[in-house]
């Protein structure tokens, strides 16, 4: 008897609850190669945003393998954490907090520093001194961040549909 009625109050908390999946407003294949010193990457996914949250659902041979999901927290397969304290693991330390955010959506990182925009549209971003050395440009369908001396990169191309009768 108190199996079923354990059964009986889960599936009415499911059907009421329901469960709370995130829609985002935009959701869009990609090819995505990240290289940080946890997170080792080439292949397709998915970027989901709205307003104030982005996901990163990462797939190999079709599978999902990783999802990073950034709000209020930064949610990996191994827990959630901080914007501050998945900066200083997954990237640099001394990178301001809302770095990764910046380069999924393709905004100014470190508040704009650096930045010039080419005659084709495309924006770069230039920062340099002793503990970093980053190239990060963004336009004409991709995003590109690379740190020359901490190792990093993240490179996000739009998935261009093949089409096999051209």
């Amino acid at each position: 008897m108190q199996k079923f009625f354990i059964l009986w109050v889960s599936l009415i908390t499911l059907f009421i609850g329901g469960c709370s999946t995130k829609h985002y407003s935009i959701s869009e294949p990609k090819i995505i190669t990240l290289k940080t010193p946890k997170l080792k990457f080439a292949d397709t996914g998915y970027i989901r945003h709205d307003e104030t949250s982005v996901e990163v659902e990462l797939f190999t041979a079709g599978v999902a393998v990783e999802k990073i999901s950034i709000d209020s927290l930064v949610c990996v397969s191994s827990g959630c954490m901080s914007e501050k304290a998945f900066v200083k693991e997954y990237l640099y330390p001394d990178y301001p907090a809302d770095t990764m955010r910046n380069v999924l959506l393709g905004k100014d990182i470190f508040s704009g520093r650096g930045k010039e925009e080419m005659c084709d549209g495309r924006l770069f971003q230039f920062i340099r001194n002793d503990e970093m050395d980053i190239i990060y440009r963004r336009g004409k369908g991709e995003i590109y961040f690379k740190d020359r001396l901490n190792s990093l990169i993240i490179k996000i191309e739009d998935l261009k549909e093949n089409n096999a009768t051209e």
